[in-house]
């Protein structure tokens, strides 16, 4: 019987993980191949991960879809950003956005992930 999608709600790589790794050990072999790929990739812990989600799209008026997708390949530069901003409805980086709102946008990146590293070799 086909399964039927009754919402839809956009959540990044790190949200993923931490959903997975509650029930890690009764994962199927697909849902652990999945568990695998977002815990190599996720760049950020899950709570900073919703907090920069929050501050894209309060800051600089990203839809949630966008500001997700921002967070799973967190751009480096500017040109990367518009790369990943360039595939939505909207064209958000030659419209909306000049090349000082993306620098922002990066430098709030790289702000979190500074912090991500720094808290890790706390951890450490």
């Amino acid at each position: 019987m086909p399964r039927k999608i009754v919402s839809y709600t956009p959540i990044t790589i790190p949200e993923v993980a931490e959903l997975l790794s509650v029930k890690k050990e009764e994962l199927t072999p697909l849902q652990l191949r999945v568990y695998n790929y977002v815990t190599t990739f996720a760049k950020l812990s899950a709570e900073r991960a919703r907090k920069l989600v929050q501050e894209l799209q309060e800051k600089f008026g990203l839809e949630l879809e966008e500001a997700c997708q921002i967070v799973n390949i967190c751009p480096r530069d500017v040109n990367e950003l518009r790369a990943v901003l360039s595939g939505y409805k909207r064209l958000i980086s030659s419209i909306l956005f000049s090349d000082q709102k993306l620098s922002e946008i990066v430098q709030t990146i790289e702000s979190y992930l500074r912090e991500e590293v720094d808290t890790k070799q706390v951890q450490e």
